[in-house]
């Protein structure tokens, strides 16, 4: 913004609205949207994130960085706090924090590639000296990068099929993925996959399942005259 608009530019509040409008938004929309399962949150977050960036494709003005900024807060807080749940959701029982630090590792490993490429396309399309002549190309540098964010939400919608499930089939003989896109939430139990919405809800749940040990009652010593060997009360499974 600054080698587009000058050193006066109020860069300050244009990137203010992305932690004011996270604030306000992620917690209303988590809950209006707590029943739906969180993939098909982040696959319709993820686009509206990556449609943002071609504000900057159509103008530069300043008007057009404040709707990319809204767009893109907007995007974010749909699928930012579903990624966390969608997480903790596919992780085996007890490994949900290596499962959350894995899930972030992408973040800090594109740091690297993100920041090279950043000033590449920079010093190319809008650099911040002029020489006689030259101008900058800030809208085909948005572009590039429009092209590269809108990469992952086709990619997932190509594979939809296997990230949501593939050909696994859930309660009721209905395929896993269509389930999924229709808006139901998927829960996980190890390798198995159950929806909230099956008839068999409270039958799924942990009150109804058998204990996965055995558990042994102590043994109790035998009475005055006996051969002191000791009697089983019995064992609970």
């Amino acid at each position: 913004m600054m080698r587009e608009f000058g050193e006066n530019t109020p860069k300050g509040a244009v990137y203010s609205i992305n932690p004011a409008l996270i604030i306000i938004l992620v917690p209303i929309i988590t809950a209006a949207t707590s029943s739906i399962d969180p993939l098909v949150m982040i696959h319709y977050g993820t686009y509206v994130s990556a449609v943002s960036v071609f504000f900057l494709v159509l103008s530069t003005s300043l008007p057009a960085c404040v709707l990319f900024v809204i767009t893109l807060s907007i995007g974010e807080a749909i699928w930012s706090p579903r990624l966390y749940d969608y997480t903790t959701t596919v992780a085996p029982e007890g490994r949900e924090g290596t499962y959350m630090a894995l899930s972030s590792a992408p973040l800090f490993l594109a740091k690297l590639p993100v920041g090279v490429l950043s000033g590449i396309l920079l010093q190319k399309y809008c650099p911040e000296n002029l020489e006689e002549g030259e101008e900058r190309h800030s809208k085909t540098m948005w572009l590039i990068i429009g092209l590269m964010s809108i990469s992952s939400p086709l990619m997932i919608t190509f594979f939809w099929s296997y990230i949501s499930g593939g050909d696994r089939v859930g309660a009721g003989n209905t395929n896993v993925a269509t389930r999924i896109s229709n808006g139901e939430r998927a829960m996980r139990d190890d390798d198995d996959m159950y929806f909230q919405n099956d008839d068999d809800e409270d039958n799924d749940s942990y009150q109804h399942r058998p204990l996965a040990t055995k558990l042994s009652l102590p043994r109790v010593r035998g009475g005055g005259g006996g051969s002191g060997r000791s009697s089983p009360v019995g064992t609970l499974t």
